[in-house]
């Protein structure tokens, strides 16, 4: 509350925690508005890659989307830092957003009207220019860190070899055919969203947006029972290319092998060895033999 209190122009009544794990997020109550704080890992973003993050939003509030609107400093500054002592770590306030995160059971309608948004996303995120640095979405070398440590897996490092070396052939050609590099959101799941109770949608969390593949932001949704309502709505606001739509199956893979990056590297950094024993791992590596043989890949398990 202080930290807020100094270094904002609103007058925090209640801060409570609403979830902590590679970012601390805050939901911050005045007498009449609410907010959310992020306070980002160290290590993970430079302040300028967050003011990239908030430009953002506030690229995307002036085109008319429903995305949690960035709050300035009292500086007039979109980022603060904390000193800490595991190292820097930027800051930032956003509007809370109307509605809540939609609850089982799913509807065709709401992944209809998730598809159309994303596609509106995207249609604004494409004429965003800044010159804060963003880096993207994916770094490159996921696959080389979860290969590094599979030395005593030899089916597992041989599946994740072979399925990474697919999709990056394929991808190389896609990019040829004019599959589309441009903003993603990162992770438009349902995590990420609020429904009001009069249908509107709202994105938040762009800390995983950046560069990248554009069409990767459809896999998730595409790989539920309700990929084809999603689809149509995406459709409905913007089309899609054929290059687009064969590289889903290969951005699968890669996607998978993000995951699992997470699980064998990332989470246990953050919270000790023991979550290895979680079922993750096990679950990630089925994931990615599904997603391989999906896309064609002789690929067989022992």
């Amino acid at each position: 509350m202080q930290l807020v209190a100094e270094h904002y122009p609103i007058e925090p009544v209640n801060v409570s925690l609403v979830r902590t794990f590679n970012n601390d997020v805050f939901r911050i109550d005045t007498t009449d508005r609410s907010y959310a704080l992020k306070i980002y890992g160290a290590g993970r973003f430079t302040a300028d890659e967050v003011r990239w993050e908030q430009q953002l939003a506030n690229e995307l509030t002036g085109a008319g989307l429903r995305v949690a609107a960035d709050v300035p400093l009292t500086s007039g500054d979109s980022v603060g830092t904390l000193y800490a002592p595991e190292g820097e770590r930027p800051f930032a306030l956003v509007e809370w957003v109307p509605g809540d995160k939609p609850l089982p059971p799913w509807s065709d309608a709401l992944y209809r009207t998730v598809g159309a948004s994303l596609a509106r996303l995207h249609a604004a995120a494409d004429s965003f220019t800044i010159g804060h640095p963003r880096h993207t979405v994916r770094r490159g070398d996921e696959p080389e860190q979860v290969l590094a440590i599979l030395d005593c897996h030899h089916d597992r490092k041989v599946l994740v070899q072979q399925s990474v070396a697919a999709a990056r052939s394929a991808l190389e050609k896609l990019g040829e055919q004019g599959l589309h590099w441009g903003i993603r959101h990162g992770d438009p799941s349902l995590d990420n969203i609020h429904i009001t109770p009069g249908n509107d949608l709202y994105f938040y969390d762009f800390d995983l947006a950046g560069p990248g593949w554009q069409v990767e932001d459809l896999a998730g949704a595409l790989s539920t029972e309700f990929a084809d309502v999603f689809l149509d709505g995406y459709l409905s606001e913007r089309p899609l290319a054929d290059a687009d739509l064969d590289a889903l199956p290969w951005l699968r893979i890669l996607g998978h092998v993000d995951n699992l990056k997470f699980h064998l590297i990332d989470k246990p950094a953050a919270m000790g060895s023991a979550t290895l024993a979680e079922g993750w791992v096990d679950r990630g590596f089925e994931g990615l033999l599904n997603a391989a043989r999906d896309a064609g890949l002789p690929i067989r398990s022992r």
